[in-house]
C-alpha cells in the first residue's frame, strides 16, 4: 500500500476528509479538575465509545487523547502518570474502537502546544522542551500513529521544535500543523501573521496546514480563505463551537457549524475538516453528510 502521505493525497483527489470532533470537552465537559488524558487510563470504555461514535458519524481521521501528554505538561497539571502510559491507553482505545470497522482509518498523534511557552519562559531551555516533546513523539511513533498533528500552535518556536523532533524520530511520517487564531483577522493568537506562519512551517514539508479551536467556525473559515493565498497545500480546519458561557455551554449549533463549512466547501477551500472544543459526534455526522456533495481543494 502507498505510504500514508501518498494515500491521503490520493483520497484528497476525490473527497474532503473528515476528522473527529472534540476530545477534551467530550470527555470532561466544563470540568477543570479532570485532565482528559487521564480518562483514557481511568475510564477506557468511555474513550472507546467516543472513538466508535466518531467512526460511526463518518470520521476517517481519529485524534489521540494526548494533547497535554508531554512530561512538562503532565507535571504542570499535577498528575501522577507517565507520557508512555497515556499514549498506550489512548491507542488501545482506538484499536478497540476500530476492531469492527470496515473502512480505512488513520490515526493522528496529538502534540499540543505544551504548558510551557519557550519564547516567554525564563526557566526553561530549548533542550528541556525538546526532550519533553521527544518522550511524547517517541511514544506516539512506537504505538503506531499514522500522522503527527502539531496543534493549537501559539508559540511557533514550540511547534518548530516539535516538528524537528518528529523528523528525527520518524522522518517519513507526515506532519499536520494547526494554529490557534486571534480575533483579529490574519493573525495567530500570538500575533504572528498567517503568511509568516506558513513560511515558518513550510520547510517541514507538511501534509496539511490550518487552524483549530480559536473563536468559532466563522473566525476559522475566514482565515482559511486567507491561508489559501499563501500555500497550495491541503488545508486543515477544526474550529470550536464558539466561546463557552459561564456555565460552559458552547453557542454554535450543529446547523450553524455545518452551514458555515458549506460556504467554504462551495468555494473549494476545504481538504481536512473536523471540530474542536464544544463539538461532538453529532457535528461530525452533519459535516460528513454535507461534505459528500463537494470536491476537496485542488
Amino acid at each position: 500500500m502507498a505510504n500514508v502521505k501518498e494515500r491521503i493525497g490520493e483520497i484528497l483527489q476525490r473527497h474532503i476528509i473528515i476528522k473527529d470532533s472534540a476530545i477534551g470537552t467530550t470527555l470532561t465537559g466544563a470540568r477543570r479538575d479532570i485532565l482528559p488524558e487521564m480518562v483514557s487510563v481511568s475510564e477506557p470504555q468511555r474513550v472507546v465509545d467516543m472513538y466508535k461514535a466518531s467512526i460511526n458519524a463518518g470520521a476517517t481521521l481519529l485524534t489521540t487523547n494526548t494533547f497535554l501528554s508531554d512530561p512538562l505538561s503532565l507535571k504542570s497539571c499535577g498528575v501522577d502518570i507517565t507520557t508512555e502510559e497515556v499514549v498506550a491507553a489512548t491507542m488501545s482505545a482506538i484499536r478497540e474502537a476500530c476492531q469492527e470497522c470496515e473502512k480505512e482509518i488513520f490515526v493522528m498523534g496529538s502534540i499540543g502546544p505544551s504548558t510551557r511557552n519557550i519564547s516567554l519562559a525564563v526557566d526553561l531551555t530549548e533542550d528541556e522542551l525538546r526532550e519533553s516533546y521527544r518522550r511524547l513523539i517517541v511514544a506516539l511513533d512506537k504505538e503506531g500513529v499514522d500522522i503527527f498533528l502539531i496543534e493549537s500552535i501559539t508559540d511557533v518556536r514550540n511547534a518548530e521544535i516539535a516538528a524537528e523532533v518528529c523528523h528525527e524520530v520518524a522522518p517519513d511520517k507526515p506532519i499536520i500543523f494547526s494554529a490557534t487564531l486571534s480575533k483579529i483577522g490574519g493573525l495567530l493568537s500570538s500575533g504572528r501573521s498567517v503568511e509568516k506562519f506558513v513560511e515558518d512551517v513550510a520547510k517541514f514539508e507538511p501534509l496539511a496546514i490550518g487552524f483549530n479551536c480559536s473563536y468559532g467556525v466563522k473566525n476559522v473559515v475566514d482565515n482559511l480563505e486567507l491561508l489559501t493565498r499563501y500555500t497550495a497545500l491541503p488545508t486543515y480546519i477544526a474550529p470550536s463551537a464558539g466561546i463557552p458561557d459561564a456555565k460552559g455551554k458552547y453557542p454554535e449549533t450543529v446547523k450553524k457549524h455545518t452551514e458555515t463549512f458549506r460556504a467554504a466547501a462551495e468555494r473549494g477551500i476545504l481538504s481536512i475538516v473536523g471540530g474542536c472544543c464544544g463539538t461532538t459526534a453529532e457535528y461530525t455526522r452533519s459535516i460528513a453528510q454535507m461534505a459528500r456533495h463537494y470536491k476537496p481543494r485542488k
